[in-house]
């Protein structure tokens, strides 16, 4: 763990009367503004037809096959993106534990990072969140 991450993770959550967003309400709002621009989930029956029809021997092109891959492992991150902001705004409010899972979720929404659990299901990036 690099060293602001450190620091950032033995901050305390609440903040004084500063007049400026609690940590809480930094990280809710980026939740909502993610879960908001989130896409629908990829469907092929939407796609051009002809990409996924069998030839005369009953298979799809190889470019086919691996589209239908990378539209089955965008869809599994979108699916855990989606589950994760909930759950995270869950937690923040008190209905649900925050997991360790969850705890280190909201220390990256916070740093303008991409949590690790997403980064699990999805593609190499050094990018920040922001741009991510």
């Amino acid at each position: 763990m690099r060293v602001v991450e450190t620091i950032l993770s033995i901050q305390p959550r609440l903040s004084g009367t500063g007049g400026g967003l609690t940590p809480d309400q930094i990280v809710l709002a980026k939740a909502k503004d993610l879960s908001e621009r989130l896409p629908a989930v990829l469907d092929k029956d939407e796609g051009l037809k002809e990409l996924f029809q069998a030839n005369s021997q009953g298979i799809i092109p190889s470019l086919s096959t691996v589209l239908l891959q990378e539209m089955e492992k965008f869809n599994r991150l979108l699916a855990k993106m989606r589950r994760s902001l909930v759950d995270i705004d869950l937690a923040i409010q008190g209905f649900i534990v925050m997991s360790e899972e969850l705890d280190s979720m909201y220390l990256k929404l916070q740093m303008n990072q991409v949590p690790d659990n997403w980064a699990k299901v999805s593609y190499p990036s050094l990018k920040p969140l922001a741009s991510w």
